[in-house]
């Protein structure tokens, strides 16, 4: 399976800098590369995506005004040269950040959780966790 992947960054050099990388991932497809976010975001209803690329610093609006305004039915990895950012990703419980210029290990380390973070979710399989007063009702312990 491969997982179809949209990146919205208004830098064209990065645009294609993270298109050579996913284009290279075998479970990867690129199916759009934007520089205006809205017509971005349109293109992650239409194609249903599972991964987004998102630069935080656009042009006319950033990262986190995107995520504040619009809900996205993907996982977004924020990715900006400035790592700053990455604390406030964390509060946007956004846990993949990735510092441009990106490289190639660090884009794969974050790929491959987040994929494993996609397949856990559709086939459900977190772990669970009892809660405390079901431990203590049934006496069964994790």
């Amino acid at each position: 399976m491969k997982y179809k992947s949209i990146i919205i960054d208004d830098s064209s050099v990065h645009r294609l800098a993270i298109s050579l990388l996913i284009k290279n991932h075998p479970k990867l497809q690129l199916v759009g590369a934007y520089s205006n976010p809205y017509e971005g975001i349109e293109a992650i209803y239409k194609h249903n995506a599972d991964l987004v690329f998102l630069d935080i610093l656009l042009e006319d609006v950033n990262g986190f005004e995107l995520l504040d305004a619009i809900e996205i039915p993907a996982s977004v990895i924020l990715n900006s040269s400035w790592e700053k950012f990455s604390c406030r990703a964390e509060e946007y419980g956004i846990h993949h950040f990735l510092v441009k210029p990106m490289r190639k290990h660090s884009f794969e380390t974050v790929v491959h959780d987040v994929i494993t973070s996609i397949n856990k979710k559709k086939t459900g399989t977190f772990p669970t966790i009892k809660p405390i007063w079901f431990q203590i009702q049934t006496g069964v312990k994790r």
